[in-house]
């Protein structure tokens, strides 16, 4: 299905919901010469931007984000949700919903074949991730395969945290990471836009592994309107 993206009304909502922190500079969707997209560490360990693959909602979600704010990071939640985190003095910390997207998330690859976060091939739980690595909404796995997200937000007070189970129990998923990762029986994920499952670590001898857990029910993921505000 197309990627299609509909902007909010403005003002903006604010979002009190699941959010990730970025990870340094090249972490998620953010943008690059003005296209929208993330970057990613290609053979040979150098350093490579992929654009969202052209089409009417690429275009229409770069054209807001760069006229309101000139660029920066924004999280496409599985649910369909785009946010965008606010940088100003008096905004840290704060985001909002800044529209909702459909369809696939399509990567373009600098080897000329693009990258689909809903169908990226043949892939069984377990093989070694072809993919972006540091897009997505990050959460824990616990030991059963249920995902809890922790995040905060600013308030009156400093600020207030929130950890919240966003899925049930899952034995596959579980299965599936304590294979990828022995002697883990929890640890970080990333749930892409799609709804596409990984998990980043480090091996003994110090490189990094991203690895393939397997894919989550996007209607689990669609009420989430009591964060909005």
């Amino acid at each position: 299905m197309t990627f299609t993206f509909t902007a909010e009304r403005r003002p903006f909502p604010r979002w009190l919901g699941p959010f990730s922190p970025a990870r340094g500079k090249y972490s998620g969707f953010r943008f690059h010469w003005n296209r929208f997209g993330t970057w990613v560490v290609e053979n040979g360990g150098d350093r490579g931007f992929w654009p969202l693959l052209d089409s009417d909602g690429a275009q229409a979600i770069a054209s807001l984000v760069l006229a309101e704010w000139g660029g920066g990071r924004v999280l496409l939640l599985p649910n369909g949700l785009a946010i965008k985190p606010l940088q100003g003095d008096l905004e840290v910390g704060r985001r909002v919903v800044i529209g909702r997207f459909h369809g696939s998330v399509i990567v373009d690859r600098h080897d000329g074949m693009p990258f689909d976060l809903c169908n990226p091939g043949v892939l069984r739980p377990g093989d070694p991730w072809p993919g972006p690595r540091t897009t997505g909404l990050e959460c824990v796995i616990q030991s059963d395969g249920s995902l809890v997200c922790t995040w905060y937000h600013p308030s009156s007070l400093g600020r207030d945290e929130v950890s919240y189970q966003l899925r049930g129990p899952d034995a596959l998923l579980a299965q599936t990471f304590r294979k990828a990762r022995p002697g883990d029986t929890g640890g970080r994920v990333r749930v892409t836009a799609n709804g596409l499952v990984i998990t980043n670590y480090q091996r003994w001898n110090g490189d990094w592994m991203s690895t393939y857990l397997g894919k989550t029910d996007l209607g689990d993921w669609n009420d989430w309107s009591s964060w909005i505000q």
